[in-house]
């Protein structure tokens, strides 16, 4: 009896055993799916984060494309460069105006007008408050009568000067060549003339008067 209870189990052990082994399988399978399924997952969201972040990134870059070309166009309206009056005044002297010494006469200072000897000076403050006095208001007022004086007045006078010019130019330098090439011509024809009449007759009279000396008392002395 024993014997057939003990085979009896070992048979029903091996009838369960394969069925274990199945559900395990199946457990193993589902287990798997899970794990692919969570990577799929895990790859999908990684591939959504990469798509994020390389679409932040291009926004972010056109932004920046965006400011970089605003702060280029504001920078290249700020930067300007020189005006016409600079431009055409580049060459100008500023410090030495009267290069010709054109005015030199009216160039006078404190010293060149006020002046006192030596035994009759003042206080040295009066003297040296009348200089401050003479030398700023001559300077300023000049200044301001040639702010309001020397426009019209170079407007002026390059108006003339320029007519001078076109005159000199057009009219007074051809009529110059045409005096000039006259007198030529007639200072030709004059000297041919003289050397054809008077040159032999003044020759001719130089040769008998230079036989004849002159003494101190004035006396006409026939030389031998």
């Amino acid at each position: 009896m024993s014997d057939s209870k003990s085979a009896s189990q070992a048979d029903l052990n091996e009838s369960n055993m394969p069925l274990l082994d199945d559900d395990a399988q199946q457990k193993g399978l589902e287990d798997k799916e899970h794990i692919e399924m969570k990577e799929e997952k895990d790859d999908s969201q990684e591939t959504e984060k990469q798509a994020e972040d390389s679409s932040s990134s291009s926004t972010t870059n056109k932004k920046g494309n965006k400011k970089n070309k605003a702060e280029k166009k504001i920078k290249e309206k700020k930067e300007k460069g020189p005006g016409c009056v600079q431009k055409m005044s580049a060459g100008l002297n500023l410090e030495d105006r009267d290069r010709h010494a054109i005015n030199t006469e009216i160039d006078l200072g404190f010293d060149d007008v006020l002046a006192e000897p030596m035994n009759a000076h003042g206080f040295e403050g009066v003297w040296k408050l009348s200089f401050v006095v003479f030398s700023q208001t001559k300077m300023w007022f000049y200044r301001l009568f040639a702010a309001l004086l020397a426009i019209p007045a170079a407007l002026i006078w390059g108006f003339i000067f320029s007519l001078v010019s076109v005159f000199y130019i057009w009219v007074g330098a051809p009529i110059l060549k045409l005096f000039d090439f006259f007198v030529f011509v007639v200072r030709r024809v004059w000297v041919g003339c003289i050397r054809c009449t008077l040159e032999p007759v003044c020759e001719a009279l130089g040769t008998v008067f230079s036989k004849f000396k002159v003494s101190h008392r004035q006396q006409i002395v026939q030389s031998v």
